[in-house]
């Protein structure tokens, strides 16, 4: 008697919707690890029950899918003498007629003074 291989077993499990979920697995991995630049893993458990003495397994699947984790953004905060926490150093001195340019238009605006 010949041995069913474990391609054509994993094919036919939850009617082929394992295979499904594997083949997504695999594509959500591919993705993420090619735009991070860092490893993932996915991992397939299966489990084998009896459920009675008339010969019947229960197959259960589990799939784990360990994605690459991206960078967070930080931000640069500094601590005022009340101990809030705000954008601009609270020590600088205003400088006055300081302008800024808009990145998204090129504007020249004026800076807000106090």
């Amino acid at each position: 008697m010949s041995r069913t291989t474990f391609n054509r077993t994993l094919e036919t499990l939850r009617y082929g919707t394992l295979h499904n979920d594997m083949t997504k697995a695999m594509n959500d991995l591919t993705e993420a690890v090619t735009r991070t630049n860092k490893t993932g893993t996915i991992t397939l458990k299966i489990t084998l029950k009896p459920t009675n003495n008339s010969g019947q397994i229960e197959v259960i699947d589990d799939i784990t899918l360990k994605l690459p984790k991206e960078k967070a953004a930080t931000s640069i905060m500094f601590a005022t003498p009340e101990n809030n926490l705000q954008r601009e150093d609270p020590r600088q001195m205003n400088i006055e007629g300081l302008r800024t340019v808009d990145r998204e238009t090129g504007e020249i605006k004026r800076l807000a003074t106090g």
